[in-house]
């Protein structure tokens, strides 16, 4: 097991964007195996850069409909897209290679 993370951050992300993502600076124009980069405080991988991630959230619903929310950065991004507060949307039948999703469900308690 690697050395801790902090909980919290105070900036756009939780480490060193090198040492935590795959972004346009890095990637070699290709997205990459899940894992490679180090996870986030609770384990977490790829969680900046790689590929866009799909969330639940509705972009604005009254103007652009199902446009869904996709957020995290991609390989072929700029460094400074690759952090939680960028959101961009799309239409959930989008598809490209720096697209995904990740599933997570709560715990019962």
């Amino acid at each position: 097991m690697g050395a801790r993370l902090p909980r919290g951050t105070t900036g756009p992300r939780y480490g060193p964007l090198d040492e935590i993502a795959w972004y346009r600076g890095n990637a070699q124009e290709h997205v990459h195996d899940v894992g490679g980069r180090r996870p986030n405080a609770w384990g977490l991988y790829d969680m900046l850069g790689n590929v866009w991630e799909w969330c639940w959230d509705l972009y604005d619903a009254e103007v652009y409909g199902a446009y869904r929310v996709l957020r995290g950065g991609g390989w072929s991004d700029e460094h400074w897209s690759c952090r939680a507060s960028v959101r961009r949307r799309s239409h959930p039948t989008f598809q490209i290679d720096d697209v995904g999703f990740r599933l997570a469900r709560s715990v019962a308690r």
